[in-house]
C-alpha cells in the first residue's frame, strides 16, 4: 500500500479552487472503471467535496512524478481514495478506487 506525507500547500490548493480543470488520457480514463466499477464522474465529482481528505505526498512505492493520494466521497454516494499527480495547474487522475474500511474510518473522524 502507497504510503503519503502530509503537504500543506496541497490542502490549499485543493480547498482554494472552486473548479478543477481535469486532464484524462485514454488509458486511465478507463483503468478504475474497469478494475474498481469507479467512473471518471464519480473521481470529478469527489474533488467537489468539501470534507475531503487531502492525504499527501505519495513516498513510498518511489514514483517517477509526483503523485498525491486523497479520500473524497463522490457525488453518488461511495467514498473513493484517489491517486493523481498535477499538470500545469490541471489534475490528472491516476487510479481510484473504493475507500477501505480503514480509509473511510479515517474520512469520517
Amino acid at each position: 500500500m502507497a504510503k503519503f506525507k502530509f503537504i500543506y500547500w496541497l490542502v490549499e490548493f485543493l480547498s482554494s479552487n472552486e473548479e478543477f480543470i481535469f486532464d484524462w488520457n485514454d488509458g486511465n480514463s478507463l483503468k478504475s472503471k474497469k478494475k474498481h466499477d469507479v467512473t471518471t464522474d464519480m473521481i470529478e465529482s469527489a474533488f467537489g467535496d468539501n470534507s475531503l481528505l487531502a492525504l499527501g505526498e505519495q513516498y513510498q512505492p518511489m514514483v517517477n512524478e509526483e503523485r498525491y493520494g486523497v479520500i473524497a466521497q463522490s457525488l453518488s454516494g461511495p467514498i473513493l481514495f484517489i491517486c493523481f499527480t498535477i499538470r500545469e495547474g490541471r489534475i490528472r487522475p491516476i487510479s481510484a478506487r473504493p475507500a477501505s474500511k480503514k480509509e473511510r474510518s479515517i474520512y469520517d473522524s
